[in-house]
C-alpha cells in the first residue's frame, strides 16, 4: 500500500491544474503493473477524443481515430449503457469481439494482450477513460478488485479537479437515460470521523462528491452562510484548514482499511 502514498499526494495537489490527468494516471497505475497507458474521452453522440498516451504509438493513435474506434468495445459499451467504473476488456470480449477488428486487429497491431478501463463521469454524455494495457500477461482478478476498491478515490479526485477549475470548465453531470449507471458518490465509512454529527457527515458526503457550496445549500435546504458555518466547524473538529486536507483524510482511511 505504501507505494501509492506519493502519487496520491501529487494527485490531490494537481487537482485544478494541467497535471491532473497525468497525476491521476500515476495514482491508478502505482502498484498495478502495466506496459502502456491510453486516455480517451467517449460521447454517445460524437466520435471519441484521444487525450494522451504513454509508451504508445502515434501511428496507432491515428489509425484508431481514422478507423478502429468504430470497433472499440469500450466505446460501444458507453454508447449503449453509459456504464461508469472499472471495465476490464474480458467483460466485453465475447467470441465475436475476440475475432473482430479491435482485438484481432487494433490491439494485435499495438502488441496489447489485455487492457482495463477506468471510466469516470466527465459531464453531459461524456466519460473519461483511462486505460492500463499489457503486452504479454492478462490482468488478474485481484488487480481488478483492487481498482474497484479504489474507484471512489479516482472519482472524487476527478470531481474535485473539475470543481477546482471552475464552472466554465465543468462538464460534470450524472448520466441519464435508459441503461445509464448513476455516478457512485464516495461513501463515508462509519469508523471515519466519529466526532462529526449526522448533519455534518451529510454535508461532508456532498463535499466529497464534488458539489459546490451553493448546490449543497440547495440540497440540504439551508442557506449558503449556514453551509460555510458547518464547514468551519467541521474543519475545526478535524483539525484541518482546507478541503484538500479533507479529501486526503478520506483517501488515507480508504487505503489503510
Amino acid at each position: 500500500m505504501g507505494t501509492i502514498w506519493a502519487p496520491l499526494a501529487k494527485a490531490i495537489a494537481a487537482t485544478g491544474t494541467d497535471r491532473h490527468v497525468d497525476c491521476l494516471i500515476d495514482l491508478i497505475g502505482a502498484d498495478i503493473e502495466h506496459d502502456l497507458v491510453t486516455v480517451t474521452r467517449y460521447s454517445t453522440t460524437q466520435t471519441p477524443e484521444f487525450i494522451k498516451h504513454r509508451r504508445f504509438s502515434d501511428e496507432m493513435v491515428r489509425r484508431y481515430l481514422d478507423n478502429y474506434y468504430v470497433f472499440d468495445p469500450f466505446y460501444a459499451s458507453w454508447r449503449r449503457e453509459r456504464r461508469l467504473g472499472i471495465m476490464p476488456l474480458k467483460r466485453l470480449a465475447n467470441d465475436e469481439a475476440k475475432r473482430g477488428q479491435y482485438i484481432a486487429g487494433f490491439l494485435a497491431q499495438s502488441e496489447i494482450c489485455d487492457e482495463v478501463g477506468i471510466m469516470l463521469a466527465d459531464g453531459g454524455d461524456w466519460c473519461l477513460g483511462i486505460f492500463l494495457d499489457r503486452s504479454t500477461t492478462p490482468f488478474k482478478d485481484s488487480e481488478i478488485a483492487l481498482l474497484d476498491e479504489r474507484l471512489p478515490v479516482f472519482e472524487a479526485l476527478h470531481a474535485l479537479d473539475i470543481k477546482a477549475r471552475g464552472t466554465e470548465f465543468s462538464r460534470t453531470s450524472a448520466p441519464t437515460g435508459p441503461g445509464a449507471s448513476p455516478r457512485r458518490e464516495p461513501t463515508i465509512p462509519a469508523s471515519l470521523w466519529p466526532e462529526l454529527s449526522l448533519r455534518e457527515r451529510e454535508l461532508v458526503q456532498l463535499i466529497l462528491a464534488g458539489h459546490p457550496t451553493a448546490n449543497i445549500a440547495e440540497r440540504l435546504v439551508i442557506t449558503v452562510g449556514t453551509v460555510k458555518n458547518h464547514r468551519r466547524r467541521i474543519y475545526e473538529k478535524l483539525d484541518i484548514t482546507t478541503e484538500r486536507e479533507l479529501f486526503l483524510q478520506f483517501f488515507q482511511h480508504r487505503v489503510d482499511r
